[in-house]
This record gives structure tokens, C-alpha cells and sequence, in this order.
């Protein structure tokens, strides 16, 4: 169990990127957004997935029409997804070495 509250936070965003990134920002489908279910007309995050799906594509002017922060998000979510993969490194690295592995 352990394991996998080491891993669940990078694995989660890493595949909600990969997921967005390769969804067709063309198409329009049903929202996920909890806001829009409830009656109201505003989504915060409206246009957010797309943004993403573009700026995978390197198509930068159309992410930012989708949604502003769009791009931000995403070179937000790498940092955060490095920053957690260097912490693990050297994690496991000083383990090994408390065990005089190394």
C-alpha cells in the first residue's frame, strides 16, 4: 500500500495529461463539469481540456483561446510531476544507502 501512495499523485496527473492530450479538441461532447449539472451556466474550468489538447499539438494560439491558463497548467503539472520523480530518486537513494546497498 505504501508503494502506491508514493506513486498515486505523478500516475494520476501523468495520465490525466496523456488522456487530454490525445482527446480530439475539435469535437464538442457532454461536460464533466459538476457546475453545469447543477443548472448553472458558468464552468471555471469550460474549454480547459481542449486548451490542453491543443497545446499538445502545438497549436499555442488556439490553447490559449480555449482557456487561458491552459497552457500554464500543463507546463504546471510536468514541474510537479518532476519535482515528485527527483524527491522519489532521492528518497530511494538514501534508503539504499542507510542499508549499505551503495
Amino acid at each position: 500500500m505504501r508503494l502506491v501512495n508514493k506513486h498515486s499523485e505523478w500516475m494520476v496527473f501523468l495520465i490525466g495529461l496523456i488522456l487530454m492530450a490525445s482527446m480530439n479538441p475539435y469535437e464538442q461532447g457532454t461536460t464533466w463539469c459538476l457546475l453545469e449539472h447543477i443548472g448553472l451556466p458558468f464552468c471555471p474550468g469550460e474549454g480547459l481540456g481542449h486548451s490542453i489538447a491543443f497545446f499538445a499539438r502545438g497549436e499555442l494560439i488556439k490553447s490559449f483561446e480555449a482557456h487561458l491558463v491552459g497552457p500554464f497548467v500543463v507546463v504546471g503539472l510536468i514541474c510537479r510531476i518532476l519535482f515528485i520523480w527527483k524527491n522519489l530518486y532521492q528518497q530511494t537513494t538514501m534508503d539504499l544507502k542507510e542499508k549499505n546497498y551503495v
